[in-house]
């Protein structure tokens, strides 16, 4: 990345905990705009991290269902639009919200 033309700034972080039964979090986060905003997600725990592309794990290991909206980012363990079969995600990550200017 090259800061010379953008600055960014954390201005939120977090941790994104699934390993138990939490449905979901809605993070209210003043200042969120998607406009110049981004909530990330990076795994803490190696074994969240999945092995290989044919690990039969592959959806607990996967990255939560993230939307935005202006002041709040809701977090899903899953995609809305799954089945209910569909296995959720299990990981504990630590989350960040980045805002960007010119």
């Amino acid at each position: 990345m090259d800061t010379n033309s953008f600055t960014y700034q954390v201005f939120w972080q977090g941790v994104i905990d699934f390993s138990g039964a939490t449905p979901s979090y809605t993070l209210n986060i003043p200042g969120f705009n998607p406009a110049n905003c981004v909530f990330m997600i990076m795994p803490t725990r190696a074994q969240d991290v999945q092995s290989a592309e044919t690990d039969s794990s592959g959806n607990t290991k996967s990255y939560p269902y993230v939307i935005t909206a202006i002041g709040q980012v809701i977090v899903k363990p899953k995609n809305p639009s799954a089945s209910a079969s569909t296995l959720q995600t299990r990981i504990v990550a630590k989350g960040y919200a980045v805002r960007f200017a010119t």
